[in-house]
């Protein structure tokens, strides 16, 4: 049922103007051009790559769950829409609190640290310092092993100093309290164990996908909150580093974006790096989206900006290919970094 939520407001998102499979490839988080580009365009940055490991087949059969309920329905031009019955579960749905656009799922790797140093913490309490830890990663192991040898790990008034910031930390977040306990009983201790996603799926009767979704929704709020009141809570603060993404630029597109900051045009960065010019169009497309100051100015004047985006403010269609026809002095890529780089707050698609 949560996917299903989820799924229902990336489709009122996409407003008819993307297909199922768009929004598969964004929950994965497919670094394509044009994946990266609807984030853009359609303001969906909290849902990008909140689940990479999802499977085809898990997201089809919530897709024709969705069907089935009579939720959504492909209308007489083939778009993808939203029923009446699913406008009104997705109104009546929790608002989501995904930050997906800036984690990646590198919030798994802050629950990794985690989830070792309160196994250690447990151990240590005991004397007991031959234990097998939670976590394999051997740089996850490093990283504990880094944190706790600069700290009194062995003091029970760290241990509760620790303690006492996840608690109120937790208690902080507007969340649910379901996936406060689902995020709690992952941790491992002393002679416990920590729950898998089939015994928490059954503990709160839902699917696994659905204990897996509210477990990430709430490592992307906790990780927003440590990070704006990391001076309340400086140990867990700690745990965040190079958590966030700091480049959002996919790795292709940096490189592009270096040779472009080198002084060589587009035609000769596409020949330099054996790539299609229309890649290297995705690559600068990616660029205006999320370099503050790309100089859009090199590719179109400032008045005609504003022309573009007048056309896409008044225009009645959505379409890309007919929207050019109404400004036909401008190449669509002119048009799609005035879209990227203006916030793509038009919701317009090829």
């Amino acid at each position: 049922m949560y996917l299903q939520q989820l799924m229902l407001d990336i489709f009122q998102k996409f407003d008819g103007q993307r297909s199922e499979t768009a929004a598969f490839h964004l929950i994965c988080g497919k670094r394509s051009g044009q994946t990266i580009q609807d984030v853009g365009t359609f303001g969906l940055e909290a849902y990008f790559s909140i689940m990479p490991k999802l499977s085809k087949q898990q997201y089809l059969e919530a897709f024709e769950q969705l069907i089935e309920n009579g939720w959504v329905f492909y209308d007489e031009q083939k778009t993808l829409q939203l029923t009446t019955r699913g406008k009104d579960v997705l109104e009546k749905s929790n608002a989501f609190h995904f930050n997906g656009w800036f984690y990646r799922g590198n919030e798994h790797v802050f629950f990794k640290r985690l989830s070792l140093i309160v196994q250690t913490f447990s151990y240590v309490k005991v004397k007991d310092f031959r234990f097998n830890p939670i976590q394999k990663d051997e740089e996850i192991q490093a990283w504990v092993k880094y944190f706790l040898m600069r700290h009194p790990y062995k003091d029970p008034s760290f241990h509760l100093q620790f303690r006492n910031e996840i608690e109120n930390s937790i208690k902080n977040l507007h969340i649910s309290e379901q996936a406060k306990q689902i995020v709690m009983f992952r941790l491992t201790g002393f002679h416990l164990t920590g729950w898998t996603w089939q015994q928490l799926a059954s503990q709160f009767d839902c699917g696994e996908l659905d204990v897996q979704f509210m477990f990430v929704e709430l490592l992307h709020t906790w990780l927003d909150l440590l990070t704006l009141e990391s001076a309340q809570f400086p140990l867990l603060y700690r745990l965040t580093e190079n958590i966030r993404i700091e480049n959002l630029l996919t790795d292709s597109t940096q490189k592009t974006a270096d040779l472009f900051k080198r002084g060589y045009s587009l035609e000769q960065i596409a020949m330099m790096r054996h790539l299609k010019t229309s890649t290297i169009e995705d690559h600068f497309v990616e660029m205006a989206m999320i370099i503050r100051d790309f100089p859009l100015h090199q590719f179109i004047d400032e008045a005609d900006v504003e022309k573009v985006m007048d056309v896409l403010s008044t225009t009645e269609s959505k379409r890309l290919k007919i929207i050019r026809e109404q400004i036909p002095q401008f190449s669509y890529f002119q048009i799609r970094l005035v879209i990227a780089a203006k916030g793509g707050e038009y919701n317009v698609r090829a």
